[in-house]
């Protein structure tokens, strides 16, 4: 009998040490935060060369003086001629863009979510600095994408200011007259005429796009993924102290993170279009286009102001025997049509971004850091 009560106490307490067993991180976080940074790299590159050609679509729908949803007037001879500008500029710097936001991304999340026994060395408490405060799964990923994105911005935003220039012919009369309009052309004219500063025009315009979408990208991706891992009957999802922070992580499938992170950008894409809308024109906007004596403002607030009041006086063209409510109507899809020009075409190269880069970005994380992905074994 006293067998029997000592083999079942013993077997008990090796099931617990499946779930309660402590583990030791593989990988300290500076190699975690190289890792991450070529994760992000390879992965956004690939991810924006493939797609640069309808980037450049919808960069010309959003500039000033075009057709907006007008199709016709965007697959003309012209565009089909911009389509690779600005292509070697925009893999570059999307690169090393992916790799600045992704390394601070996960490097933060890392500190704000709360520790696990599995973050733990084996000698004591688990260790987190006392003064970063540990939140909640969403709020964490929240902060942790706008970090992220704040670092890579000092890279992104001059990138954008050469990439959309040169999609937009920002530059035809110079490439008129026999100069080679290129990435350095642009990149030398904009120091020539603005200074260093004009690297950075639309920086607060693209800050204020990014960061809601980077939130929405972000906590989408995060969610479909606890979701995902929820369901899977592992010993470590059985853990109830897992969060996604976790050293040990669960493998997600290519083609599920293709899927999650397809959705999560379509959205991300659609609901921050207006930003995107101003910081085009921001970025696209030419002096010599105003006339002597006038002052243009090109703050964020500026240009919504000047495309509110064209939305409306083109709406009021188009009511003037209307009653009020086909006038109210009209005003609404003309604001709409202003504010979310390019949204399908932006939402749908979204879409297929993030479907290349998650499914990507997971695969090299598993190859970059595998034993983060290996179940601890127990005798």
């Amino acid at each position: 009998m006293m067998q029997q009560q000592n083999y079942s106490y013993g077997h008990a307490a090796k099931v617990a040490s499946v779930h309660m067993s402590v583990r030791k991180p593989a990988y300290t976080q500076t190699q975690k935060f190289k890792n991450h940074f070529q994760s992000g790299a390879v992965s956004l590159s690939l991810s924006y060369a493939a797609m640069h050609p309808l980037d450049t679509l919808k960069t010309r729908m959003q500039v000033p003086g075009g057709r907006g949803i007008a199709w016709s007037a965007v697959f003309t001879r012209e565009t089909l001629r911009m389509l690779g500008k600005g292509f070697l500029v925009s893999s570059i710097g999307a690169g090393l863009q992916g790799g600045a936001r992704f390394s601070f991304y996960e490097l933060t999340k890392s500190y704000l979510l709360p520790p696990t026994s599995r973050f733990q060395t084996g000698q004591g408490p688990a260790q987190h600095p006392w003064w970063i405060p540990t939140l909640s799964p969403i709020p964490a990923t929240a902060i942790s994408a706008i970090i992220g994105d704040l670092a890579s911005s000092v890279i992104k935003v001059p990138r954008e200011v050469v990439t959309s220039r040169l999609q937009t012919g920002y530059y035809a009369s110079a490439a008129a007259s026999g100069h080679n309009v290129n990435a350095g052309f642009v990149f030398r004219s904009v120091l020539r005429e603005e200074g260093a500063r004009g690297l950075f025009r639309g920086f607060w315009s693209t800050t204020a796009r990014d960061c809601p979408f980077m939130v929405i990208l972000f906590t989408t991706y995060e969610n479909f993924k606890a979701f995902h891992i929820s369901n899977m009957q592992t010993a470590i999802t059985a853990d109830p102290t897992y969060v996604a922070s976790s050293p040990v992580e669960v493998k997600i499938p290519a083609m599920t993170s293709t899927l999650f992170g397809g959705i999560s950008g379509f959205l991300a894409g659609y609901f921050t279009t207006p930003m995107d809308v101003i910081r085009t024109r921001i970025m696209t906007f030419k002096k010599s286009a105003v006339p002597k004596g006038m002052v243009q403002d090109i703050s964020m607030t500026g240009i919504s102001r000047e495309m509110y009041q064209q939305a409306i006086q083109q709406a009021a063209a188009r009511s003037v025997h209307s009653n009020g409510v086909v006038r109210s109507m009209r005003q609404g899809q003309s604001i709409y049509r202003a504010f979310f020009v390019g949204s399908i075409p932006r939402s749908m190269w979204w879409f297929c971004v993030c479907s290349i880069f998650f499914s990507t970005y997971e695969v090299m994380k598993q190859n970059l850091m595998p034993l983060d992905y290996e179940q601890t074994k127990h005798a």
